[in-house]
């Protein structure tokens, strides 16, 4: 997952991102803490944010992955004599579970 925050300097409010292996918050607090404290990647300053304060976005490469491996047993179904609309099912199915894991992650919030 991408966890996605704003730096907090006024004069910079670019977002930044934190790559993590967690998939709830509960998870994130033991891995990270209540409070992340990251180096912004535009201006240098340090941002100190709850984890509350992070919202979490789909990994789009898995997305792109599923895809291509839509594509790949397109051709080969195609090659033995088969047209399959199927296939074209992986790529939505794979983008349906990412957002829906990224909305449970939003949804959730941990009181301190």
């Amino acid at each position: 997952m991408q966890l996605s925050y704003y730096c907090s300097t006024k004069s910079c409010q670019k977002l930044n991102y934190i790559k993590v292996q967690s998939n709830n918050r509960f998870e994130l607090k033991e891995e990270l803490g209540l409070e992340i404290n990251e180096r912004c990647k535009h201006c240098g300053n340090y941002t100190k944010r709850h984890i509350n304060r992070l919202h979490c976005s789909p990994n789009y490469a898995i997305i792109i992955g599923g895809l291509v491996l839509a594509v790949v047993i397109t051709i080969f179904i195609w090659h033995l004599g088969f047209v399959s609309t199927l296939t074209g099912s992986i790529p939505i199915g794979i983008w349906m579970n990412q957002e829906k894991k990224a909305s449970t992650f939003n949804k959730v919030l941990i009181d301190d």
